[in-house]
């Protein structure tokens, strides 16, 4: 009954832990800007085209300061909520903006 009992908890925490991480918010930091969601898991880049820096996740906040183009793309620089200090560059068309 003891080990029946544990598993139905552990079984509870794993359902509720999973279901508070979908429910979590999009965002981003309080900086000026509009925010936008990412479509996809994108790679933030030092400039368009560039180095990549980090990979921000699908589904979370973009907030973006500035746009520009490059070899006929779209790009936009700002931060992802995941790591509201480092700014970069993504592609627009990857963002809901």
């Amino acid at each position: 009954m003891k080990r029946r009992l544990l598993h139905t908890m552990t079984a509870l925490t794993v359902v509720l832990a999973g279901s508070a991480v979908a429910a979590a918010p999009a965002s981003a930091s309080d900086a000026p800007g509009t925010v936008c969601i990412l479509k996809e898991n994108t790679w933030l880049r030092t400039a368009p085209h560039g180095t990549v820096l980090l990979t921000l996740t699908a589904g979370r906040g973009f907030r973006y300061h500035g746009q520009g183009w490059s070899d006929g793309t779209d790009w936009i620089y700002g931060h992802g909520a995941e790591y509201p200090s480092v700014d970069g560059w993504v592609p627009a068309g990857n963002t809901t903006c």
